[in-house]
């Protein structure tokens, strides 16, 4: 079996690459919003790398805060931007060329790039990675690994659009808001958040716009006159909240988590 690689942020990915009757034309299987769950055996955290890919013939690329967005759940922290961003976080890019069922790769993660091969299997990507000589402080000093060392396996699929309404408490810079945000997803990813909010600072309905980023909101708006950027997690099986279909909302200028809200 020959052994191929995909490099993705912080992380070397393996997997088995060769012939088979899985044999893709240009671009299918790989366009469209995809998450990949990335998972360390060194330090136990969870990567998360969400792409809105778009396929031009034999290439796929999605680029920007809007096409790319990344979230690592480590030691029960949430890190947004990942564990160990580059020198620009948030400004991330991911593009491919294909041949056949083989897809070579270039990830930029804040300023970081790789590059590497991979086989899709249908519209899923999976396998091994590993990696040596990581400058990541989180993966220096790890007791029995080699400093920069790093390890694991991930699986890469398709998502479906974001929808639906998540209600709950959220812990907003200008106070604590009862809020039940609508999420509308509309053409090229396009993102519509309406959050219905009653608390101690605000009563009232307020639009948010952006993008659907995977299973990632990344909206902002107006607040009493001030601005509110929101980075939301969808956790669809709930396999890393603890509860299934709910949205973790952060605040992105901050990178604070403001709440948990649950869907109906």
């Amino acid at each position: 079996m020959k052994v191929c690689t995909v490099l993705l942020p912080s992380l070397m990915l393996l997997t088995a690459c060769g012939g088979g009757s899985n044999t893709l034309p240009s671009g299918a299987g790989v366009s469209g919003a995809y998450e990949f769950v990335v998972s360390s055996n060194v330090t136990g955290g969870v990567t998360l790398v969400e792409a809105d890919l778009v396929a031009n013939g034999n290439q796929i690329e999605a680029s920007g805060p809007s096409g790319v967005q990344i979230l690592t759940l480590e030691a029960k922290t949430w890190y947004v931007n990942g564990v160990c961003p580059g020198a620009t976080p948030g400004e991330n890019s991911l593009a491919g060329s294909l041949s056949g069922n083989n897809v070579a790769l270039t990830f930029n993660e804040g300023g970081n790039t790789f590059g590497g091969e991979a086989v899709v299997t249908g519209t899923t990507i999976s396998g091994n990675y590993s990696i040596n000589d990581s400058k990541c402080p989180n993966l220096v000093g790890n007791i029995g690994f080699p400093s920069g060392f790093d390890s694991g396996g991930f699986t890469g699929n398709q998502v479906p659009a974001l929808a639906g309404t998540f209600s709950g408490i959220l812990t907003l810079p200008s106070g604590v808001e009862n809020a039940a945000l609508s999420l509308t997803e509309g053409k090229n990813h396009a993102l519509t958040v309406n959050a219905v909010l009653s608390g101690s600072a605000f009563n009232g309905t307020i639009t948010l716009s952006g993008s659907a980023v995977g299973n990632v909101i990344f909206v902002s708006g107006s607040l009493n006159g001030g601005s509110l950027p929101l980075f939301g997690y969808l956790d669809r099986s709930g396999s890393l909240t603890g509860t299934a279909n709910s949205l973790l909302v952060f605040d992105y200028s901050t990178l604070a988590q403001l709440g948990l809200l649950l869907g109906s």
